[in-house]
Protein backbone atom coordinates (compact mmCIF):
# COMPACT_ATOMS: atom_id res chain seq x y z
CA UNK A 1 0.00 0.00 0.00
CA UNK A 2 2.94 2.43 -0.89
CA UNK A 3 0.16 5.35 -2.19
CA UNK A 4 -0.52 5.72 1.75
CA UNK A 5 3.40 6.27 2.55
CA UNK A 6 4.34 9.26 4.63
CA UNK A 7 7.29 11.18 3.24
CA UNK A 8 8.95 10.12 6.22
CA UNK A 9 8.29 6.33 5.67
CA UNK A 10 8.62 6.88 2.05
CA UNK A 11 12.71 7.81 2.86
CA UNK A 12 13.15 4.90 5.45
CA UNK A 13 12.04 2.69 3.21
CA UNK A 14 14.44 3.73 0.53
CA UNK A 15 17.37 4.25 3.31
CA UNK A 16 16.21 0.33 3.92
CA UNK A 17 16.53 -0.53 0.53
CA UNK A 18 12.54 -1.59 0.50
CA UNK A 19 12.33 1.36 -2.35
CA UNK A 20 14.42 1.88 -5.29
CA UNK A 21 15.76 5.45 -5.89
CA UNK A 22 13.29 6.10 -8.56
CA UNK A 23 10.47 4.31 -7.29
CA UNK A 24 11.07 6.34 -3.51
CA UNK A 25 10.99 9.71 -5.81
CA UNK A 26 8.17 9.08 -8.02
CA UNK A 27 5.92 8.46 -4.60
CA UNK A 28 7.69 11.93 -3.54
CA UNK A 29 6.67 13.86 -6.23
CA UNK A 30 3.03 12.49 -6.34
CA UNK A 31 2.95 13.96 -2.71
CA UNK A 32 4.34 17.30 -4.19
CA UNK A 33 2.28 17.54 -7.06
CA UNK A 34 -1.40 15.49 -6.06
CA UNK A 35 -1.58 16.75 -2.07
CA UNK A 36 -3.47 19.50 -0.86
CA UNK A 37 -1.77 19.92 2.64
CA UNK A 38 0.82 22.27 3.00
CA UNK A 39 3.01 20.12 5.35
CA UNK A 40 2.87 16.90 3.77
CA UNK A 41 4.15 19.00 0.48
CA UNK A 42 6.74 20.61 2.58
CA UNK A 43 7.87 16.93 4.18
CA UNK A 44 8.07 15.64 0.94
CA UNK A 45 10.09 18.07 -0.77
CA UNK A 46 12.58 17.70 2.26
CA UNK A 47 12.25 13.98 2.35
CA UNK A 48 13.70 13.93 -1.84
CA UNK A 49 16.77 16.43 -0.63
CA UNK A 50 17.66 13.57 1.90
CA UNK A 51 17.59 11.25 -0.96
CA UNK A 52 20.21 13.90 -2.35
CA UNK A 53 18.27 14.08 -5.87
CA UNK A 54 19.36 16.16 -8.42
CA UNK A 55 17.18 15.27 -11.21
CA UNK A 56 15.61 17.37 -14.25
CA UNK A 57 12.07 16.76 -13.36
CA UNK A 58 12.91 17.22 -10.03
CA UNK A 59 14.52 20.71 -10.62
CA UNK A 60 11.86 21.86 -13.17
CA UNK A 61 8.93 20.85 -10.36
CA UNK A 62 10.73 23.11 -7.70
CA UNK A 63 11.07 26.10 -10.33
CA UNK A 64 8.22 26.42 -10.98
CA UNK A 65 6.97 26.05 -6.98
CA UNK A 66 9.51 28.53 -6.27
CA UNK A 67 8.20 30.88 -8.74
CA UNK A 68 4.56 30.48 -8.75
CA UNK A 69 2.70 28.43 -5.84
CA UNK A 70 0.67 30.86 -3.46
CA UNK A 71 2.03 29.32 -0.15
CA UNK A 72 5.23 30.68 1.30
CA UNK A 73 6.81 27.94 2.98
CA UNK A 74 6.36 25.93 0.17
CA UNK A 75 8.12 28.26 -2.07
CA UNK A 76 11.02 29.01 0.71
CA UNK A 77 11.40 24.81 1.11
CA UNK A 78 12.07 25.08 -2.80
CA UNK A 79 13.92 28.13 -2.93
CA UNK A 80 16.32 25.75 -0.23
CA UNK A 81 17.00 22.93 -2.16
CA UNK A 82 17.45 24.71 -5.22
CA UNK A 83 20.33 26.20 -3.60
CA UNK A 84 21.45 23.46 -2.13
CA UNK A 85 21.29 20.70 -5.03
CA UNK A 86 20.90 23.37 -8.30
CA UNK A 87 22.52 27.01 -7.18
CA UNK A 88 24.49 27.26 -10.65
CA UNK A 89 21.19 25.66 -12.97
CA UNK A 90 18.93 28.22 -10.31
CA UNK A 91 20.45 32.03 -11.48
CA UNK A 92 18.21 32.79 -13.34
CA UNK A 93 14.46 31.73 -11.07
CA UNK A 94 16.81 33.17 -7.75
CA UNK A 95 17.51 36.10 -9.42
CA UNK A 96 14.07 36.93 -9.97
CA UNK A 97 12.70 35.80 -6.41
CA UNK A 98 14.79 37.69 -4.48
CA UNK A 99 13.94 40.79 -6.64
CA UNK A 100 9.70 40.04 -6.17
CA UNK A 101 9.08 37.47 -3.70
CA UNK A 102 7.97 40.33 -0.49
CA UNK A 103 8.03 36.89 2.20
CA UNK A 104 10.29 36.60 4.74
CA UNK A 105 10.87 33.08 5.11
CA UNK A 106 12.44 33.36 1.32
CA UNK A 107 14.25 36.70 2.17
CA UNK A 108 15.89 34.05 5.27
CA UNK A 109 16.72 31.18 3.20
CA UNK A 110 18.53 33.88 1.06
CA UNK A 111 20.41 35.42 4.03
CA UNK A 112 21.01 32.17 5.63
CA UNK A 113 22.62 30.77 2.51
CA UNK A 114 24.44 34.49 1.83
CA UNK A 115 27.65 32.19 1.68
CA UNK A 116 26.87 30.68 -1.66
CA UNK A 117 26.84 34.04 -2.81
CA UNK A 118 30.25 34.86 -3.25
CA UNK A 119 30.78 34.32 -6.60
CA UNK A 120 30.39 37.24 -9.42
CA UNK A 121 27.32 35.05 -11.00
CA UNK A 122 25.68 35.67 -8.14
CA UNK A 123 26.59 39.53 -8.04
CA UNK A 124 22.71 40.48 -8.53
CA UNK A 125 21.48 38.24 -5.81
CA UNK A 126 24.23 39.96 -3.11
CA UNK A 127 23.05 43.72 -4.04
CA UNK A 128 19.71 42.75 -4.03
CA UNK A 129 20.30 41.07 -0.43
CA UNK A 130 22.12 43.83 1.10
CA UNK A 131 19.17 46.61 -0.27
CA UNK A 132 16.76 44.62 1.36
CA UNK A 133 18.64 44.22 4.40
CA UNK A 134 19.25 47.99 4.04
CA UNK A 135 15.63 49.17 3.62
CA UNK A 136 14.69 46.89 6.85
CA UNK A 137 16.64 48.50 8.79
CA UNK A 138 16.30 52.03 8.05
CA UNK A 139 12.56 51.64 8.14
CA UNK A 140 12.94 50.03 12.02
CA UNK A 141 15.93 52.74 12.87
CA UNK A 142 18.67 50.43 13.82
CA UNK A 143 22.14 49.38 12.20
CA UNK A 144 22.29 47.41 9.88
CA UNK A 145 23.37 44.47 12.32
CA UNK A 146 20.82 44.33 14.22
CA UNK A 147 18.39 43.85 11.52
CA UNK A 148 19.13 40.23 11.28
CA UNK A 149 17.23 39.10 14.18
CA UNK A 150 14.17 41.28 13.48
CA UNK A 151 14.23 39.67 10.21
CA UNK A 152 14.18 36.21 11.94
CA UNK A 153 11.81 37.23 13.64
CA UNK A 154 9.32 38.09 10.34
CA UNK A 155 9.98 34.83 9.08
CA UNK A 156 8.91 32.70 12.57
CA UNK A 157 5.54 35.44 12.37
CA UNK A 158 5.17 34.21 8.32
CA UNK A 159 5.28 30.43 9.28
CA UNK A 160 1.69 29.82 9.51
CA UNK A 161 0.22 32.43 7.73
CA UNK A 162 -0.17 31.81 3.80
CA UNK A 163 1.37 35.17 2.10
CA UNK A 164 2.92 37.25 5.51
CA UNK A 165 5.04 40.08 3.97
CA UNK A 166 7.79 41.54 5.87
CA UNK A 167 5.97 44.41 8.12
CA UNK A 168 8.82 47.36 9.39
CA UNK A 169 6.08 49.52 10.30
CA UNK A 170 5.16 47.34 13.06
CA UNK A 171 8.18 48.08 14.79
CA UNK A 172 7.32 51.43 15.56
CA UNK A 173 4.00 50.49 17.13
CA UNK A 174 6.02 48.37 19.62
CA UNK A 175 8.21 51.35 20.40
CA UNK A 176 5.06 52.96 21.50
CA UNK A 177 3.13 50.42 23.55
CA UNK A 178 4.28 49.25 26.69
CA UNK A 179 3.25 47.26 29.85
CA UNK A 180 1.35 48.45 32.53
CA UNK A 181 3.70 46.11 34.88
CA UNK A 182 7.17 46.88 33.22
CA UNK A 183 6.10 50.58 32.37
CA UNK A 184 8.79 50.48 29.24
CA UNK A 185 7.99 50.28 25.79
CA UNK A 186 8.26 46.63 24.30
CA UNK A 187 11.52 47.86 22.18
CA UNK A 188 13.40 50.56 23.04
CA UNK A 189 15.95 52.17 20.34
CA UNK A 190 18.96 54.83 21.18
CA UNK A 191 21.05 55.51 18.25
CA UNK A 192 19.79 53.01 16.03
CA UNK A 193 20.55 50.61 18.75
CA UNK A 194 18.09 48.11 20.34
CA UNK A 195 18.92 48.82 24.56
CA UNK A 196 15.50 47.26 25.87
CA UNK A 197 13.32 44.42 24.13
CA UNK A 198 10.44 42.98 25.89
CA UNK A 199 9.83 40.23 23.64
CA UNK A 200 6.91 38.17 23.67
CA UNK A 201 5.64 35.75 20.65
CA UNK A 202 1.95 36.29 21.16
CA UNK A 203 1.87 39.66 22.06
CA UNK A 204 3.57 40.58 19.24
CA UNK A 205 2.08 38.72 17.06
CA UNK A 206 -1.28 39.50 18.12
CA UNK A 207 -0.16 43.39 17.22
CA UNK A 208 0.38 42.57 13.70
CA UNK A 209 -2.43 40.51 13.13
CA UNK A 210 -4.90 43.27 14.10
CA UNK A 211 -3.49 46.29 12.88
CA UNK A 212 -6.38 48.18 12.83
CA UNK A 213 -6.95 47.83 16.05
CA UNK A 214 -3.55 49.50 16.91
CA UNK A 215 -5.37 53.07 17.72
CA UNK A 216 -7.42 51.60 20.27
CA UNK A 217 -5.13 48.89 21.57
CA UNK A 218 -2.63 51.72 22.62
CA UNK A 219 -5.66 53.54 24.48
CA UNK A 220 -5.99 51.19 26.90
CA UNK A 221 -5.07 51.53 30.55
CA UNK A 222 -4.09 47.50 30.66
CA UNK A 223 -2.70 46.68 27.28
CA UNK A 224 -1.30 43.31 28.45
CA UNK A 225 -4.12 41.99 30.56
CA UNK A 226 -6.39 42.56 27.46
CA UNK A 227 -3.61 40.57 25.13
CA UNK A 228 -2.98 38.30 28.23
CA UNK A 229 -6.83 37.64 28.74
CA UNK A 230 -7.72 36.64 24.95
CA UNK A 231 -4.34 34.25 24.91
CA UNK A 232 -6.23 32.39 28.49
CA UNK A 233 -9.69 32.15 26.22
CA UNK A 234 -8.80 31.68 22.59
CA UNK A 235 -4.54 31.53 21.79
CA UNK A 236 -3.40 29.57 25.07
CA UNK A 237 -1.19 27.22 22.62
CA UNK A 238 0.13 30.20 20.77
CA UNK A 239 3.81 30.04 21.90
CA UNK A 240 7.21 30.63 20.63
CA UNK A 241 9.43 27.79 22.37
CA UNK A 242 12.60 29.17 20.66
CA UNK A 243 14.26 32.78 20.26
CA UNK A 244 16.55 33.31 17.28
CA UNK A 245 20.34 32.70 17.63
CA UNK A 246 20.57 36.12 15.95
CA UNK A 247 19.37 37.94 19.13
CA UNK A 248 22.95 37.65 19.93
CA UNK A 249 23.60 40.76 17.20
CA UNK A 250 21.98 43.10 19.81
CA UNK A 251 24.90 43.77 21.31
CA UNK A 252 23.78 47.02 23.25
CA UNK A 253 21.09 45.37 24.57
CA UNK A 254 20.95 46.00 28.61
CA UNK A 255 17.67 45.05 29.28
CA UNK A 256 15.56 41.37 27.82
CA UNK A 257 12.40 40.14 29.25
CA UNK A 258 11.63 36.79 27.34
CA UNK A 259 8.85 35.86 30.08
CA UNK A 260 5.78 33.76 28.56
CA UNK A 261 7.15 32.66 25.45
CA UNK A 262 7.25 28.99 26.22
CA UNK A 263 11.19 28.79 26.75
CA UNK A 264 13.08 25.90 27.73
CA UNK A 265 16.61 27.17 26.73
CA UNK A 266 18.22 29.97 25.08
CA UNK A 267 20.38 30.64 22.16
CA UNK A 268 23.87 30.37 23.12
CA UNK A 269 24.47 33.93 20.87
CA UNK A 270 23.23 35.53 24.22
CA UNK A 271 26.62 35.63 25.82
CA UNK A 272 27.54 38.04 23.15
CA UNK A 273 25.35 40.72 25.13
CA UNK A 274 27.88 41.62 27.44
CA UNK A 275 25.63 45.08 28.26
CA UNK A 276 22.96 43.41 29.41
CA UNK A 277 22.07 44.34 32.79
CA UNK A 278 18.49 42.71 33.28
CA UNK A 279 17.15 39.36 31.72
CA UNK A 280 13.73 38.01 32.73
CA UNK A 281 13.20 34.54 31.75
CA UNK A 282 10.13 34.17 34.04
CA UNK A 283 7.00 31.75 33.40
CA UNK A 284 9.07 30.03 30.87
CA UNK A 285 9.35 25.93 31.10
CA UNK A 286 13.16 25.83 31.78
CA UNK A 287 14.44 22.69 33.91
CA UNK A 288 17.89 24.21 34.71
CA UNK A 289 19.22 27.95 34.58
CA UNK A 290 21.00 28.21 31.60
CA UNK A 291 25.08 28.23 32.07
CA UNK A 292 25.35 30.71 29.53
CA UNK A 293 24.39 33.30 32.23
CA UNK A 294 28.18 32.73 33.50
CA UNK A 295 29.12 34.82 30.56
CA UNK A 296 26.76 37.90 31.03
CA UNK A 297 29.28 39.73 33.04
CA UNK A 298 27.33 43.26 33.00
CA UNK A 299 23.92 41.03 34.65
CA UNK A 300 22.85 42.61 37.68
CA UNK A 301 19.28 41.60 37.81
CA UNK A 302 17.80 37.82 36.80
CA UNK A 303 14.23 36.80 36.88
CA UNK A 304 13.67 32.85 36.50
CA UNK A 305 10.50 32.28 38.58
CA UNK A 306 7.92 30.18 37.69
CA UNK A 307 9.37 27.95 35.75
CA UNK A 308 10.71 23.98 35.91
CA UNK A 309 13.58 24.64 37.57
CA UNK A 310 14.03 23.11 41.31
CA UNK A 311 17.83 23.30 41.55
CA UNK A 312 20.80 25.48 41.55
CA UNK A 313 23.75 23.73 40.66
CA UNK A 314 27.05 24.90 43.08
CA UNK A 315 28.71 26.12 39.80
CA UNK A 316 25.81 28.76 39.42
CA UNK A 317 24.99 29.92 43.62
CA UNK A 318 28.00 32.06 43.81
CA UNK A 319 27.42 33.75 40.91
CA UNK A 320 23.75 34.21 41.20
CA UNK A 321 23.55 35.24 44.72
CA UNK A 322 26.12 38.21 43.38
CA UNK A 323 23.35 39.89 41.55
CA UNK A 324 21.57 43.05 43.04
CA UNK A 325 18.25 40.92 41.87
CA UNK A 326 17.54 37.19 41.72
CA UNK A 327 14.18 35.80 41.41
CA UNK A 328 14.11 31.80 41.70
Amino acid sequence: MSEFLTPEQINTNFFDGKLNRDKAAELLISLIEGNDNTDVRVRSIKALEKMELQTNQIFKILESYLISDEVAILRATAAEYLIQNFLEESISPLNWVIQHDTSPLILKIFLDNLNKFDNIKFELISKKLHTRETEFASKIGIVLEESRFFLDLEALFAVDKGNYKLDPKSYTTYQNIADVKGGEPWLVINNKHVVSLNFNYFKWNFIKENPDLIDSLTKLIDLDFYICSLKKYSYENLTLSIIPESIGSLIYLERLNLRRNGLTKIPSSIKKLTRLKELDLSYNHFKEIPQVIRALHSLKKLNIKRNRVHVIPESLLTHLYSFESFYF
